[in-house]
Parts: structure tokens; sequence; C-alpha cells
């Protein structure tokens, strides 16, 4: 090769690498990803349960919301409620009211001290007209209680409720239905209730990106396969292992009756205090709150069918809420169990 050859190959070389470096190459800026927001159970400071003179009844209901009428039924020798927003307490609470644990009551106005047993009580209509509830055997459905203060997570399966009430309401169906079938839109308004509601009535905090991240998430319809999507879980295999024997135990009993319905609670209750003296967990805090969750979501879901007289939840509409709790919160955990219950 002559010298001339030699460096007219070097310029041609130096020339064609200038053009390489100065061609600008896209690069995507990586995804932040957050952890998923799971608040202990002391962090939960809602005043659950229905104002009374004698302290909050536990229902799905926050006594800052209400302060409902206290009567009493003298014939039936029983507290009473009676409301004059009959509407309002319908659109809520159908024709059955939930008192998810027994609920002592003092000697007053002539009444003997006694005991309300946890259940599922109907609503009646007093004798000038207004809606009202007589706390009596006779209008009682009887059901486990749902509260277990043995699990410090049981705030969480109570929180999944409460919201589940101030967002499955008419209002949002209307909002819901306006967007008609872009599931990206429903994910979207449903996220951003949840956010907020969590924010307002419990003072938990979703960041936009956490937030942004339950948006994304492709809501994936075989929720009811426990097994599948455990195995993908952030959970470690111990915890997969002993979350889904429960999950399989579970499972496969039927609730399609209030008696159904209390064999359930009872036995998830003892599942939970099983679960709060295990030494042997590596994610306590999110099992019981699994738990929890799914406790409270089977019981939730039965009775707004019931309560509506509709016809029974999917059955394993609970599952939904558990699957969005392990893989992203509480956040995605009611987004999964709205979206469930909103794309049926």
């Amino acid at each position: 090769m002559t010298t001339r050859a030699f460096f007219s190959t070097l310029t041609l070389i130096a020339i064609f690498a200038s053009i390489i470096s100065c061609t600008k190459t896209s690069i995507e800026p990586a995804t932040e990803v957050v952890s998923p927001t799971l608040p202990s159970g002391e962090r939960i400071r809602i005043h659950f349960g229905t104002s009374t003179l004698n302290g909050c009844m536990y229902s799905f209901s926050n006594c800052i919301w209400i302060g409902w009428g206290n009567a009493t039924d003298l014939q039936q020798q029983s507290p009473a409620f009676q409301f004059d927003n009959g509407d309002e307490v319908s659109a809520d609470y159908g024709n059955l009211f939930p008192l998810t644990a027994d609920f002592r009551v003092e000697s007053q106005n002539g009444l003997p001290p006694q005991v309300l047993k946890s259940g599922f009580y109907r609503f009646q209509t007093s004798s000038v007209g207004k809606k009202m509830i007589s706390f009596t055997d006779a209008n009682l459905q009887p059901v486990a209680p749902l509260v277990n203060p043995n699990n410090p997570q049981d705030n969480l399966g109570q929180l999944h409720n409460l919201a589940m009430q101030g967002i499955f309401t008419a209002k949002t169906k209307d909002e819901i239905k306006a967007v008609g079938d872009d599931m990206n839109a429903i994910r979207k308004i449903l996220s951003a209730k949840s956010a907020q509601f969590l924010e307002t009535e419990a003072e938990i905090v979703i960041q936009d990106i956490e937030q942004q991240q339950i948006e994304r998430v492709g809501f994936v319809s075989n929720y009811d396969d426990h097994q599948a999507w455990l195995q993908t879980s952030r959970l470690s295999a111990n915890d997969r292992k002993v979350l889904g024997d429960i999950l399989d135990k579970v499972s496969a009993m039927p609730v399609n009756s209030p008696d159904q319905l209390s064999a359930f609670v009872s036995v998830m209750t003892e599942f939970e205090n099983g679960l709060a003296q295990n030494t042997t967990l590596d994610n306590p805090k999110l099992l019981l709150s699994a738990i929890s969750v799914a406790k409270y979501s089977r019981y939730y879901w039965y009775w707004k069918c019931l309560a509506n007289d509709e016809p029974a939840a999917r059955p394993t509409w609970w599952k939904a809420d558990v699957k969005g709790l392990i893989e992203g919160g509480i956040g995605q955990a009611l987004v999964d169990s709205l979206f469930a219950a909103f794309t049926k």
C-alpha cells in the first residue's frame, strides 16, 4: 500500500467514525418502580363502625359519616335505629345491615343489658313510615363475627370494605358506563378514586408513581387460579406454600347462604389466629393482610348481593383483591376488586 493510499484510508476511517459519533440514539428513560403501599394495621386510625349512644357498632361504615337516630323497640325489648334518610340508607345497605362483631348494650331507656349478635339484620318500616332496624333475634340472620382483634392487620380488611362502600356506588357506576369498554380509562378512574379515598379517609398517601403503576397493570381475569399467580408473586417459596394451602382449603368452601358464610368466616379466623403465632413466615405482615382482605372481601360481596336481592357475585371475586394486594399493596387491591365488579 502506498503512503498516499494509507493516509486516504485513515481519512475515510476518521470520517466514518465521526459520522457514527454524531449519530444520536434515542434511549427510553427507565420506568421508576416503587414498592407497593401496605400500611400496618395500627397505622389505620379510622373510627370504624356506626355511631350509637353505646359506642360504635362494627359495620361497613365510618362514625364520621353517619350519626343515625337511636330508637327503642320496647315491644321487643331491644335497641333500634330509625332513619330520616331512608333512601340514602337503602342505597348503602340494601335490605340488610351487617353487624360484623357482637355488640354489648348497657341498660338504658327501660331496656335490659344485652349482647347484640353479629350477622345480618333486616330493615323494617316503623309505625310512622320510616326505615328502621330492630336488633332482635327475629330480624337476624346470624353470621360469625368478622372482626378479629387477634390479627394485627385486621384493619386492612375493614379498610377494604369501607372503601368498597365509599366507591362502589351508583355515581361511580355512571362514570364507568360513560367510558364504555375502554378498560384503560376504567382502571384510571378506579385508581384515582381509590387513591383519593385512602388519602382522605385513612391518611394513606398513594404517590403518583405508584398510582401510575397500578393503572398500567393488566388485569388478569383468571385470578381464581391462585396457585398460578402465587408462583410468580413476590412471596418467598415458604410463604407461597402457606398462603396457597389456605386458599386451596377455603376455595373449596361454598358460600351460598349466611350459614355457609359463617362457616367460611370462622375457618378464616382460625387461620388468622394461627398465622399471628407463626414465627416461620418470611413476610407475616403481607400474609396476615392478605388473609384479612380475603375474609372481608368474600363477606362483603356475598352480603352486597344478598342485601340487594341480586344474583350472587362470582364466587372468586375476592381472589382478585388478594392477588392485587400481593402484587401491588392496598391501592391495587381496591382497584382490582372494583375492576372485577364493574367489568363482570
